[in-house]
């Protein structure tokens, strides 16, 4: 059977049209996906309180799950090997900069954009916004120095000795590293995507 004129520019107008559909549709989901690759999925933490025989450590951990940028305190349960166990949580609308708390203990500073910085309360309720970093920020990080022949991690204390960790299985580098007990047996090291708690050797 012969096509006529008009039924061969009538496929070959159908044809043009789907291939059409097709780019547009991924032109789309690329350019969507690419605005949601700006979320870094990197993880900030801060110690709320360290633990000691009587009581758990209690730590705000910022962080990306899928896709949403959230706050949560979480308590580490040291009868249950160290669950971590969700306190609070809120979800923020942009990634966190960077955390900080209060000299005081009580809240968290969360930086979210270059210039906005949010005050949380212990159960995350917001409490005031400031333009500028706060000058009542400190931070429970503490400094630390990789052997790299080892891969153990030295932690220098005040009295001239120094903790160590053994994380010479990681191949990646920690971000920061928290003490979670008052005798400083316990620590939370935080990685670009995960987080690990580690004895002192």
């Amino acid at each position: 059977m012969q096509e006529s004129k008009r039924e061969k520019f009538l496929r070959y107008l159908l044809i043009g049209l789907c291939l059409l559909v097709v780019l547009g549709g991924y032109l789309y989901s690329s350019s969507s996906s690419g605005k949601g690759d700006g979320i870094e999925p990197s993880i900030h933490a801060e110690v709320l309180s360290r633990g000691d025989g009587n009581h758990n450590p209690v730590i705000a951990v910022a962080k990306v799950v899928e896709k949403q940028p959230v706050l949560v305190i979480y308590e580490l349960d040291r009868n249950n090997q160290y669950y971590f166990k969700v306190l609070h949580s809120v979800s923020l609308h942009n990634p966190v900069k960077s955390l900080g708390i209060t000299k005081e203990h009580n809240g968290i500073w969360v930086q979210l954009e270059k210039k906005k910085w949010i005050f949380f309360s212990d159960s995350l309720e917001t409490l005031r916004e400031k333009d500028s970093e706060p000058a009542s920020i400190t931070s429970s990080r503490r400094s630390f120095h990789i052997q790299e022949n080892t891969g153990f991690i030295s932690i220098p204390e005040d009295d001239a000795k120094s903790d160590r960790l053994d994380l010479s299985e990681r191949k990646e580098k920690p971000k920061e590293i928290h003490s979670l007990s008052e005798d400083d047996s316990l620590w939370l090291v935080v990685f670009e995507k995960d987080l690990v708690l580690a004895r002192s050797q």
